[in-house]
């Protein structure tokens, strides 16, 4: 199936998108998105995951344990 999105950096997207249900986790299903090589919207989506692999992870609190208290 095809689609159009809209990101906000990058603009309009043109994908393919398919959606696949997990058969060993009942009631998920995986999206994968993508698009033509080479296209405006292929290098939209290489910007917007590049933006995802380089940010910082989030980093849980630090709770101290029954030894540090």
């Amino acid at each position: 199936m095809r689609g159009r999105r809209s990101a906000a950096v990058v603009g309009d997207l043109e994908l393919s998108v398919e959606a696949m249900e997990l058969p060993a986790n009942p009631g998920l299903t995986l999206t994968p998105y993508s698009a033509e090589p080479h296209s405006p919207s292929h290098d939209g989506l290489k910007l917007l995951a590049s933006w995802a692999a380089t940010s910082e992870p989030a980093v849980a609190p630090h709770t101290p344990d029954e030894h540090e208290a």
